[in-house]
């Protein structure tokens, strides 16, 4: 008889969850700690976002086969003004970590330093593990003289970088396939000042997720 009673109590339990929560993921933040760790967590929710090949331009520089990506669309402000129209011989990015944030700015390997004032246009993506590898698309239509990457708050891997030029010329950054930690990397030097109109990209999230930023310096 006692068996019977916690069944049926256990179903109608079941049940008010069900019209209190009808979100299953809303639910998961009431429910109780698990012992020897933290709150349950909801994954996150799929995006509704297919994978495929991505598009690539005739003379594209890097002949190794394209990797299947989520495409994420552009962001509304996000204003693509400039077709790549002439790639430029590419590059490999380095890799070698040049600086981590300190509360005043940043001070680099060889001394020399640098505040906000000196950042002209920043743009930033978050990317989650489970969406694999991702190509988004970061606005800036601003002059400068060189292009900083910045890993914040996770590990990324990133396959290249294609920065668009307001006369059409491209340059494509490729990547090692390594991880990258939290850090600030040099990944363009173009001293003689330029003017860029967008960085399109793909990489991924090697954690939960981690953050990517762009920084152009005048």
């Amino acid at each position: 008889m006692k068996l019977k009673h916690q069944v049926l109590l256990l179903m109608l339990f079941g049940v008010g969850c069900g019209l209190v929560f009808p979100d299953f993921s809303a639910a998961q933040r009431f429910l109780p700690p698990i012992p020897g760790g933290g709150r349950m967590v909801a994954p996150r929710p799929p995006v509704g976002m297919k994978r495929g090949p991505v598009v690539l331009r005739p003379g594209w520089p890097i002949t190794r086969l394209p990797r299947p990506v989520i495409v994420r669309p552009p962001r509304v402000e996000v204003r693509v003004r400039v077709q790549p129209r002439v790639f430029l011989p590419p590059i490999v990015f380095s890799g070698v970590v040049v600086s981590h944030r300190y509360e005043r700015g940043y001070r680099y390997y060889d001394g020399r330093g640098y505040s906000r004032d000196s950042l002209v246009w920043q743009d930033s993506e978050t990317l989650y593990r489970e969406d694999e590898w991702t190509e988004f698309t970061l606005d800036c239509n601003t002059r400068g003289i060189r292009l900083w990457f910045e890993v914040f708050e996770g590990r990324v891997q990133a396959d290249w970088a294609e920065v668009v030029f307001e006369n059409g010329e491209v340059q494509v950054v490729e990547f090692p396939e390594r991880t990258l930690g939290p850090g600030l990397y040099l990944l363009l030097d173009f001293r003689g000042g330029r003017r860029v109109d967008h960085v399109r990209m793909v990489a991924r999230a090697t954690n939960r997720e981690a953050q990517l930023t762009l920084w152009l310096e005048r």
